[in-house]
């Protein structure tokens, strides 16, 4: 307790940290949930390259278990999560930018995967007190279309990773991450987002955070949709549902982690949630619209129906 240095909330969790985390909110000391601090890592077994790019890294992956993750940036940052308890920094990086941004990312979501939470990579949003979910590939348009509704004055719950609760019922319930959306600069022009409320972040000279005066939901809400963008196809319908029996496996598909994580008994408990999630939430396919224009009329769209 004694290197705890900060307190904060994030995905109904209570985080002591010894480093600064950006754009979290600060409580009063407390009991918490987990800690964050720097240290040595010991050896990893085995590094294995992974798919996670970010700031223009590659990260790498190892385990012992499902208990205790290693994820390594070379050259800049590593982590242990052991437990879904304890996160364990390993780097002489001082700049707090950089290391929340790294910290609050991947290796945070070892934690939650170790605390059993299904993780999407994607941007969520309340409306009307449901909670709506959008996934796709890198660059699929996932934190503009937050951006747009949140531009709306709707409350967002989570950009980059969505973190969802299947309770002992089968409900999935959405937690909310922090809030924080990342957009690039084109977007922040075609969404005419007032720039006095953003920050530039690291991850690319133009691309900004938004976080100060967007709305934040602090309450998990019941998963109502999820929404699977795709490419730009105008000669089909621009959404499309998908059948309940290939949901679970599109779901798969979005998994923001090492895929070597899922394999063994972590993959059976991760299929299972998936067919869980699939059974009582209905996901679309949604063909990204083409512009801003049809960008926000899909935002008035979703906004009429579900209110």
């Amino acid at each position: 307790m004694d290197r705890i240095k900060h307190y904060y909330t994030a995905y109904g969790l209570t985080i002591g940290s010894e480093i600064t985390l950006s754009y979290l909110k600060e409580i009063e000391p407390t009991q918490v949930d987990l800690t964050i601090r720097r240290g040595h890592l010991p050896p990893s077994p085995p590094w294995q390259e992974t798919k996670l790019h970010r700031a223009g890294f590659y990260a790498q992956f190892a385990q012992e278990g499902p208990d205790r993750m290693w994820l390594n940036w070379p050259s800049l940052m590593g982590f242990m999560a052991t437990g879904g308890n304890e996160l364990v920094v390993d780097t002489r990086i001082t700049d707090e930018g950089l290391l929340s941004l790294f910290t609050m990312s991947e290796a945070f979501g070892l934690l939650l995967v170790q605390k059993g939470y299904f993780l999407l990579h994607g941007g969520a949003i309340q409306l009307n007190n449901k909670g709506i979910v959008f996934v796709g590939e890198p660059g699929a348009g996932k934190s503009t279309t937050v951006a747009a509704f949140a531009n709306r004055g709707v409350r967002i719950m989570s950009d980059d990773l969505v973190c969802i609760r299947v309770n002992e019922a089968g409900k999935p319930t959405l937690i909310p991450a922090f809030s924080q959306i990342k957009i690039w600069e084109k977007s922040v022009e075609g969404l005419q987002i007032a720039r006095d409320g953003l920050d530039q972040v690291r991850e690319g000279a133009n691309k900004f955070s938004w976080h100060e005066s967007v709305l934040f939901e602090e309450n998990a809400v019941l998963l109502e949709q999820i929404f699977v963008l795709t490419a730009v196809n105008t000669s089909e319908e621009a959404i499309s549902e998908v059948p309940k029996s290939r949901s679970p496996i599109e779901l798969l598909s979005y998994f923001p982690l090492p895929d070597a994580i899922l394999q063994g008994k972590s993959l059976k408990d991760h299929f299972e949630k998936s067919v869980a999630i699939a059974s009582i939430t209905p996901l679309y396919k949604l063909s990204r619209p083409a512009n801003f224009v049809k960008l926000n009329e899909f935002v008035d769209y979703l906004i009429t129906s579900l209110t």
